[in-house]
């Protein structure tokens, strides 16, 4: 039943792909060192409004495609940009997005994305607007406010930052209901600072004046959710369309989810046929079940006190990419503890030494594959570059090291109880970034990745479990959830 879903959903999740761009065109370009995909109707003539769209921290142009996507069904050229440190681009961010130098980097990369944009022939380059989230939120209100010919903004999560009555022309502000404070503050501030008695969802000012400013909460989206809300996507189409004196398209519709959806769609059926194909290569279960280290007790405590030891110990490894050296220290000590509790790495599995190391290879690579062509298609840049590439071997090398000392652990215990441990180690570890974040050890940013490691430690749960359940040696499954748990870390987060 398991395969059967999982082939229902490589079906829908591969249409949805493949047909997220039927009615637009596509072009990426490099422009001066910045990434820049440019998205219009398919067949449209020259006058289309445009707009440039600015992904936020540990982010890329893919997560932001929905917008260009919806966009461009209403009428509009789109250029979606990947800023200094993220997705394509190899250039460096300074501070990691903070200081006047980080904010120097990403005006530059925005401008850039601006001009490319007004110099296609297509565009109407007096009509030019700009959307960001986030970092890159904060971003385009810093660059519209310097840019009067920008026509109309719209930021997304931009968090705390006066924005001054004279600023952006016709700025729309959204946040989401279950995001931070900060964030909900952030967009009825902003609108405050132009309007002091202004409510969420009332227009204040004239669009046509350029003095139209408006907040709006979407409820029930957090801080990526957000982006993909089709409330979001109407607010932003219908904001341009005032602004600009646009009409869209008849019937254009909301393309907030196909390409992330779809892939989450294969990445459940990755979750669901990885038991059968890992039977498959590593065949039946052979030899004994390992002695047992430690009583389920041992284990529990071990667990928690290698987390307690590794919270400290955080801020041992620098890598040049943000949170990167923390979590992946993070990692490392706690298998390194675990180990040490529990004496060893586990079991061999009593299989054949060539079948297992080709088995284990093979699986490596599949679960590579699986995480990182749904993402590339569907909201991140999955392909290593510039120092990414060496910096995954290091995070492999310590997550690997974590799944070694959760199978040290687990070994010799039931299917039941062992999937209890692996589950209490994986809550410990987000247990113990959250308390990081409040001794400041590490930035608070780790808070908002926060749910993408917990969707990784549910993922290499599953994993483990099947590979446990036919008695696979403990050194594949580090060897497989090294290769999962790495992978995302190292290519979200911002070159520094």
């Amino acid at each position: 039943m398991a395969v059967v879903v999982a082939v229902a959903c490589v079906i829908a999740g591969g249409a949805g792909l493949a047909t997220a761009d039927r009615g637009i065109e596509r072009r990426a370009t490099v422009v001066d060192g910045v990434p820049v995909e440019t998205v219009r109707p398919a067949g449209a003539g020259g006058g289309l409004p445009g707009v440039v769209v600015a992904h936020g921290l540990a982010a890329s142009r893919q997560l932001m495609r929905g917008f260009a996507d919806t966009l461009a069904r209403r009428g509009y050229a789109v250029a979606l940009v990947d800023l200094a440190g993220h997705g394509a681009s190899t250039r460096r961010l300074p501070g990691a997005g903070d200081g006047s130098a980080a904010d120097a980097r990403l005006d530059r990369d925005l401008d850039v994305a601006v001009r490319h944009l007004r110099a296609m022939p297509w565009v109407d380059g007096g009509h030019v607007g700009l959307v960001g989230h986030s970092l890159g939120a904060a971003t385009v209100i810093r660059y519209a406010t310097a840019h009067p010919l920008v026509g109309a903004t719209v930021a997304i999560s931009q968090g705390r930052m006066g924005v001054p009555a004279s600023g952006p022309r016709d700025l729309l502000l959204i946040a989401g209901g279950l995001e931070f404070a900060g964030y909900r503050e952030g967009a009825v501030g902003a609108l405050r600072d132009a309007y002091p008695q202004g409510r969420p969802g009332v227009t204040y000012g004239d669009p046509r004046a350029g003095t139209a400013r408006r907040a709006v909460i979407v409820g029930g989206a957090e801080h990526v959710g957000v982006l993909f809300s089709p409330r979001t996507h109407r607010e932003t189409g219908a904001w341009f369309d005032a602004a600009f004196g646009h009409h869209s398209a008849p019937g254009a519709d909301v393309r907030a989810v196909q390409r992330a959806g779809s892939a989450m769609l294969l990445y459940l059926a990755a979750v669901l046929s990885f038991t059968a194909i890992a039977s498959a290569l590593l065949g039946r279960p052979s030899g004994d079940r390992p002695a047992r280290r430690l009583s389920s007790k041992r284990a529990a405590a071990a667990a928690a006190a290698a987390v307690a030891v590794a919270v400290p110990a955080m801020g041992i490894l620098r890598l040049p990419l943000a949170v990167s050296g923390p979590l992946a220290g993070f990692f490392g000590v706690i298998g390194v503890v675990t180990l040490a509790f529990a004496r060893g790495p586990g079991s061999s599995g009593g299989r054949p030494a060539r079948r297992t190391i080709v088995a284990a290879a093979i699986l490596g690579v599949l679960t590579m594959a699986s995480f990182a062509v749904p993402a590339q298609l569907g909201w991140a840049h999955a392909v290593p570059v510039g120092p990414r590439a060496w910096v995954l071997v290091l995070i492999a090398f310590c997550t690997a090291l974590y799944c070694l000392g959760v199978e040290a652990l687990c070994a010799g215990h039931g299917r039941l109880v062992a999937m209890g441990i692996h589950a209490w180690t994986a809550m410990g570890v987000l247990a113990g970034l959250c308390l990081a974040v409040l001794l400041g050890v590490v930035s608070s940013f780790v808070l908002l990745v926060s749910p993408l490691i917990a969707g990784l430690l549910v993922w290499q749960g599953v994993q483990a479990a099947a590979l446990r359940a036919i008695r696979a040696p403990a050194w594949v499954t580090a060897v497989v959830g090294g290769v999962l748990l790495a992978w995302p870390i190292a290519i979200t987060m911002p070159i520094t």
